[in-house]
């Protein structure tokens, strides 16, 4: 099996002036086949040229900063979370978005695309065409899913299951 036949074609994009607002709004809005929300989404500019990429673990650190303490109990945790979201608010996608993407080639093996998602530590990977367009998404749920049938499959057969 290949990347290409696992990926979910990409329909739905980000742009780098939206507001993280919009885009959480966004996010939250649109659902995979297994109905839950997205958890990351592709950044195109104007010219249609896919920029960068925008996951809830970025929206989190521009929320959240690195250097804060959860030991620091001297803080109101519930109140800050609060007021440093507010101010996140007023980001825009072009401001948390990762730029440097990790990509494969439709054509790849899907085991190496694996490989290359649990040595990277990705949830999802953009998946090209011959001309590097991306065509496509594969997300490590869909991977779990395929090996999961496999596993109980194989467990069924040998009565472990």
């Amino acid at each position: 099996m290949k990347a290409k036949d696992l990926m979910t074609p990409i329909e739905e994009y980000l742009a780098p002036e939206m507001s993280l607002c919009a885009a959480v709004t966004r996010m939250r809005g649109l659902k995979r086949i297994h109905g839950l929300p997205i958890k990351g989404m592709l950044v195109k500019n104007e010219q249609d040229k896919v920029v960068g990429m925008v996951s809830i673990k970025d929206i989190l650190r521009a929320v959240i900063p690195t250097y804060l303490s959860p030991d620091l109990s001297i803080f109101s945790w519930d109140n800050m979370l609060e007021q440093m979201s507010n101010r996140a608010s007023d980001k825009v996608v072009g401001d948390v978005m990762v730029r440097e993407l990790v990509t494969i080639a439709g054509e790849v093996p899907l085991m190496v695309c694996t490989d290359l998602m649990i040595k990277k530590g990705l949830q999802r990977l953009p998946v090209t065409d011959e001309n590097d367009e991306i065509i496509g998404m594969v997300y490590i749920r869909d991977i779990f899913n395929l090996v999961a049938k496999y596993i109980e499959k194989g467990g069924r057969e040998h009565g472990t299951c």
